[in-house]
């Protein structure tokens, strides 16, 4: 069995992740989307959702889709865990099961610094999302291009979009666009 593990902030979870996680599903046979606290290269980083949050918006979105769990594995985490200790957790829950990590272009570029990137990549194998370009590796082991339909999307885009748009709301709320207010 192809065990896919697809984890990050996800703040939040967006149609970006969806397509990447349906990409995911064409190479695995499940798929386990984890959802983590610790942003590791953005630790000082202010999160939009708390972590019960980020599980209700992937549960909602990924609904309709067969094959693919969420798992809290990290929920009650600190810094310390870190993706090596996710990939032993499903080496131990199955055994016998093929492992891919389902990471960005942008996290591949910076693999090499991840703690232990050695022994993940003896445990699993990457699937990687680009945007745009097709993947170049230096790393020696394979990679599989799952594709690049994902180039538009990005959590810190969705997020200004958000802000944005929650902004204009509470303006609109507070009838902060009506100009005729200040008339008689």
């Amino acid at each position: 069995m192809k065990i896919g593990i697809f984890g990050g902030t996800f703040d939040p979870f967006h149609v970006g992740h969806l397509a990447i996680a349906k990409a995911a599903l064409s190479k695995v046979d499940k798929l386990f989307i984890v959802p983590t606290i610790c942003d590791y290269y953005r630790p000082d980083k202010r999160h939009l959702f708390n972590f019960d949050e980020k599980v209700r918006i992937i549960t909602e979105m990924t609904l309709a889709m067969k094959n693919v769990e969420i798992d809290l594995v990290e929920r009650d985490k600190d810094s310390k865990w870190r993706t090596i200790n996710t990939v032993e957790y499903f080496a131990k829950k199955f055994p016998d099961a093929e492992l891919y990590l389902i990471i960005g272009e942008d996290s591949l570029k910076n693999f090499p610094t991840w703690f232990r990137y050695d022994d993940i990549l003896n445990m699993c194998t990457l699937l990687v999302a680009n945007r745009g370009i097709p993947v170049q590796s230096d790393i020696a082991h394979e990679v599989i291009d799952i594709g690049n339909d994902f180039e538009e999307s990005s959590s810190s885009k969705v997020r200004q979009k958000l802000i944005e748009e929650l902004i204009d709301m509470y303006l609109s709320d507070k009838d902060w666009y009506n100009f005729e207010r200040g008339k008689n």
